[in-house]
């Protein structure tokens, strides 16, 4: 019977084996956390940026919104100016709340005097759209129903050119017939010669 013959190298073969063993399960296991450290991280990193931006959306927003109430002021103020600035151009204005007839120069600076009017609110509408100002919104449909309401050589001329309007913002034109009987009925037909002076005499 033989007896079993112990190999010393091999036994030192097979701790080395083990040894090496335990030195992979190591690595890897440092390999892992330092992976977990590296997700963790980025994990934060992105948190970070994210609320960054957010808080750049934010600003970036308002900022837009300050404009567009700065644009729409201006425009009006720009418009207007061109009625004061020209007592010809307000006295046709005037003429046409009356419904009173014009010559033929009168009516061509009416009608583009109109347009101008309608461009300039609808652009203030769509600019309110775009940045979610609901009430400079409705301010802009209001001021166009409300003139359109005061007579009826604007509603005629809204009727010619409301058309032309719908290419460009059918949303905008279909509003505007909305509020046109809201406003008949309104505090809002303020704009008609000496009506502010009779608001202001039988309210003092």
């Amino acid at each position: 019977m033989n007896n079993p013959v112990h190999c010393p190298a091999r036994m030192g073969c097979e701790d080395q084996g083990k040894i090496n063993n335990m030195n992979w399960e190591a690595i890897g296991a440092i390999g892992e956390l330092v992976g977990a450290f590296a997700v963790v991280f980025t994990l934060g990193f992105l948190a970070v940026q994210l609320r960054q931006n957010n808080r750049t959306m934010t600003e970036s927003n308002r900022l837009e919104r300050v404009a567009a109430i700065d644009r729409h002021a201006d425009s009006v103020s720009r418009w207007r100016g061109r009625l004061m600035e020209n007592p010809h151009l307000a006295v046709i204005w005037m003429k046409a709340y009356e419904d009173e007839e014009l010559n033929e120069h009168d009516q061509f600076m009416l009608d583009n005097l109109f347009i101008d009017f309608i461009n300039t609110q609808r652009a203030n509408f769509v600019r309110s759209n775009v940045v979610g100002e609901e009430g400079l919104r409705l301010q802009a449909i209001r001021s166009v129903a409300v003139e359109i309401a005061q007579c009826d050589t604007f509603r005629k001329m809204w009727e010619i050119s409301r058309h032309w309007f719908e290419l460009a913002s059918a949303e905008f034109t279909v509003m505007v017939e909305q509020q046109i009987d809201v406003v008949k009925d309104d505090k809002l037909m303020i704009f008609r010669p000496h009506i502010m002076a009779k608001e202001r005499a039988e309210t003092g």
